[in-house]
């Protein structure tokens, strides 16, 4: 990762949260170049949005659920490009 900031993160959520899905869960988020097109394609595709893309601090993000549970996000560096990859 060297100066970046991590581009990948795990998390296990422990309680009932407010973000969906409403069970605990394990999350991955995976930084993409842009996390609207990336909705926009998953949609196309037949793949259900835990919510429509928000706006964060540093870009957008959005939420997929596979069949088990898990949460698998999208986020992308919109806001604060200096912080993501870099090619």
């Amino acid at each position: 990762v060297g100066g970046e900031a991590p581009g990948i993160l795990l998390r296990a959520e422990e309680t009932f949260g407010h973000r969906t899905p409403p069970w605990p869960s394990p999350r991955v988020w995976l930084e993409v170049p842009d996390a609207r097109t990336a909705a926009r394609e998953l949609t196309a595709a037949g793949i259900a949005l835990l919510d429509e893309p928000s706006a964060g601090a540093t870009g957008w993000t959005v939420e997929i659920a596979d069949p088990w549970g898990n949460v698998l996000g999208f986020t992308d560096y919109s806001k604060r490009p200096e912080l993501g990859r870099r090619p």
